[in-house]
C-alpha cells in the first residue's frame, strides 16, 4: 500500500479528535479540521502543546 494513502488515511483517523481537542480548548474547529487533514496527527501534537485559548482583553 502507498505511504502517501497510509498517511492520508491516519490523517482523516486523527480528525475527529481534532475537532474535539479544539472545541475543549476554545479554538476554531474548523481550522483544525483542516490542519489534520494537512498535517495528521503532527496537528495533534501542536494543538496539545498549545493549550487553552486566551480570552479577553490582555492590559
Amino acid at each position: 500500500m502507498p505511504t502517501w494513502l497510509i498517511f492520508q488515511l491516519w490523517a482523516l483517523a486523527c480528525m475527529p479528535a481534532a475537532f474535539d481537542m479544539a472545541r475543549d480548548r476554545g479554538r476554531s474547529t474548523k481550522a483544525w479540521l483542516i490542519m489534520a487533514l494537512v498535517f495528521g496527527p503532527l496537528a495533534l501534537l501542536l494543538l496539545l502543546a498549545l493549550g487553552p485559548a486566551r480570552r479577553g482583553s490582555v492590559s
